[in-house]
């Protein structure tokens, strides 16, 4: 049976400092991976706190992987999964691209991440290994035309080059952003020639690795990802402005149509950009 110092939690919040010391007590080696923890009526005499506080930890914990609670038996602790290590990333991230100033920071990380993969990739590739990324080049220009296969390709192009390296800590990081990546590439792959113009980055990636030329590498994807970020916003601003372009087509169709059926109506023309809803434009004074 484990023995429980006495630890009094102090002003910060009792939950969160319960968690950490927790934490600190499995990665100690005092409750090992499938032992169960004292119950909360111990660690609350321990911690110095009341159940609520140690229960709302036993949650925290819960919630990161570390413990699994079941109704009715103490906490067991447990061994993290890839997949909710993943899951949990996975939704921080895309709550952060959603905001302009999270897109921007997504898109520095890519470029000094993946640029960074490209140099480690270009330095120690084996044979084989250009031999599968050269089937991934392939795969990806054979998609060429077809919007679902090219970005699943293009992605699949990127990924071994993570793989090349040998780095799981790479291919996990790759994994995280799959999403955001999808994403962007979804957008950007209905630009005219985007496809091409990706097939001529990767090109030069690829011949790059097989050169064993670490500094090309790095600098070609920097290009590409570069031509990408470009891309993508200005995909995203064409779309409001064709859309918004559209619609007043739309209403001012509807308006002449109105005019046709009962001249007497008066007109409703759309509103410029920056007006208040509701609201129509002054009539300009006519000159005489």
């Amino acid at each position: 049976m484990h023995s429980t110092p006495s630890t009094t939690v102090g002003r910060r919040k009792r939950s969160h400092e319960i968690v950490e010391l927790l934490e600190g007590a499995i990665a100690s080696g005092e409750f090992e991976i499938g032992s169960q923890l004292p119950s909360e009526k111990v660690l609350a005499e321990r911690f110095g706190v009341g159940r609520p506080s140690v229960r709302e930890a036993l949650f925290l914990l819960q919630q990161r992987g570390i413990v699994d609670v079941a109704s009715g038996t103490r906490a067991r602790v447990t061994t993290p999964t890839n997949s909710l290590f993943l899951g949990q990333l996975t939704a921080s991230i895309r709550r952060m691209a959603a905001t302009p100033d999270g897109q921007n920071q997504m898109e520095q990380t890519r470029l000094l991440f993946e640029s960074g993969v490209a140099w480690q990739a270009a330095q120690v590739a084996t044979d084989e290994d250009i031999v599968r990324l050269k089937k991934t080049l392939d795969a990806n220009v054979a998609a060429l035309g077809n919007a679902a296969e090219f970005i699943r390709t293009d992605v699949a192009f990127h990924y071994e080059l993570n793989v090349i390296t040998r780095n799981p800590i790479f291919a996990t990081v790759h994994e995280i952003l799959v999403e955001w990546l999808l994403d962007q590439r979804t957008t950007t792959i209905h630009m005219p020639d985007a496809d091409r113009f990706s097939i001529r980055d990767h090109t030069s990636i690829y011949d790059a690795v097989v050169a064993h030329d670490p500094m090309r590498a790095f600098h070609e994807m920097g290009s590409h990802l570069r031509l990408i970020s470009q891309l993508y916003h200005e995909s995203k601003r064409l779309s409001q402005s064709i859309l918004r372009d559209i619609t007043r087509d739309v209403a001012e169709r509807m308006d002449r149509e109105k005019q046709n059926l009962w001249p007497g109506s008066a007109p409703l023309a759309p509103a410029p950009v920056g007006s208040a809803p509701g609201k129509r434009p002054k009539a300009s004074k006519r000159m005489s």
